[in-house]
């Protein structure tokens, strides 16, 4: 057992959340684990006491932890941007983070831990709502979503009572839907309280997920076997065909595989979806989830 143990992930927010179950497990291993990254706020309300999880130090303490690396028998500081699922792109994110810290390889969604206050206080006055978050924080066109008209898909579900919340940093206003924008810790109230999750594949998308929310997500390029569980997901899956399916996980490093087909400026072909078939997955969710307004 070390007494001590120090880990960095900077971002980005879902890849710092799938650390949660690394974080269990090394806790009890260690007298104390140190967590920092620009996500701290998903972790407020952890019940593991040994847990610390804190906004990024000044680079003067960073380079006393590394100085920690050169003096100790074993590593004790981790700086993991670059070093897990970029490194080993062809993994689940969270397969990546336990086979770096030799941990057994388990399919398990994180925890995320509310606080009652939290639970109860409503922040939207719809009781049937559904969250949507559209734009991806990566610019990137294998990450977007081509072909749908949201305000069909609005009228659609108005049709059925469900209000339409969307969430995130760069939203932009879609007739009969209602923008929301808060911290982390409200935006995993709003997930919490809504009837189902609609999204790209993104930080806002995990945590629909590990709070165990229904979701349809979103997939271009990116294989969702290596950001999901399929046998626990609760949900669907849009994603469709291409020849080169599952490109973005040819490249290690992060940044993903340039379109084969249509470049960086063109629409991927996996990532040109329909009104139909969005229609067709959110009815299947409503059904297999019993989803009632």
């Amino acid at each position: 057992m070390f007494d001590y143990i120090y880990i960095y992930r900077s971002g980005g927010m879902g890849d710092v959340l799938w650390l949660e179950p690394v974080l269990n497990e090394l806790s009890k291993k260690n007298k104390k684990v140190f967590l920092y990254t620009n996500f701290y706020k998903l972790f407020n309300n952890y019940p593991n006491k040994n847990v610390v999880v804190k906004k990024i130090p000044y680079g003067l303490f960073r380079a006393y932890l590394k100085l920690l690396n050169l003096i100790s028998i074993k590593k004790k500081y981790h700086r993991l941007d670059g070093y897990c699922y970029e490194a080993f792109p062809k993994m689940h994110i969270l397969h990546a983070y336990q086979t770096y810290f030799s941990l057994p390889i388990e399919n398990i969604y994180p925890k995320l831990f509310l606080s009652q206050k939290e639970k109860n206080d409503f922040l939207i006055t719809s009781k049937n709502y559904v969250v949507f978050h559209l734009e991806p924080n990566a610019k990137l066109n294998f990450r977007k979503v081509y072909g749908i008209n949201w305000e069909e898909i609005i009228v659609y579900l108005n049709s059925l009572k469900f209000d339409v919340i969307i969430v995130g940093t760069d939203v932009q206003e879609i007739v009969g839907a209602k923008i929301f924008k808060g911290n982390i810790r409200q935006l995993i109230q709003v997930i919490y309280n809504c009837k189902f999750f609609m999204g790209v594949d993104s930080g806002p998308s995990h945590i629909a997920a590990s709070l165990q929310i229904p979701s349809i997500i979103f997939f271009g390029a990116v294989n969702p076997l290596y950001r999901h569980f399929d046998k626990i997901f609760k949900g669907e899956i849009l994603q469709q065909p291409c020849e080169y399916a599952g490109c973005y996980h040819e490249v290690v490093g992060g940044a993903g595989q340039t379109c084969k087909l249509v470049g960086d400026s063109g629409i991927p072909k996996c990532s040109i979806h329909s009104n139909e078939i969005l229609i067709e997955k959110i009815n299947s969710v409503i059904k297999n989830y019993q989803i009632n307004v």
